[in-house]
């Protein structure tokens, strides 16, 4: 566990989460985060992370790496039809 963290809040109304912070909680760049404000304490959690995106990004990178088939092929080869 960290010891506390200080940071400021820019003129912006901006805070820089600090690399220490963002390394030991796996915070990666682009990342959404929710900010709760309750009883005058804030707490970040991270946002659901959308299942099709990652499916799309899983898909895109068994692509890349050649470990996909045509889906006609595949039909053909199991003697299923596809155009009826």
């Amino acid at each position: 566990m960290l010891d506390k963290i200080v940071t400021k809040v820019d003129d912006k109304g901006r805070i820089t989460i600090p690399k220490e912070v963002r390394e030991s909680s796996g915070i990666e760049k682009g990342e959404v985060l929710f900010i709760n404000a309750e009883l005058g304490q804030l707490k970040l959690t991270r946002a659901v992370e959308d299942p099709i995106v990652k499916l799309k990004e899983y898909a895109e990178k068994e692509y890349e790496e050649g470990r996909t088939r045509n889906l006609r092929d595949y039909a053909k080869e199991k003697g299923m039809e596809l155009d009826e």
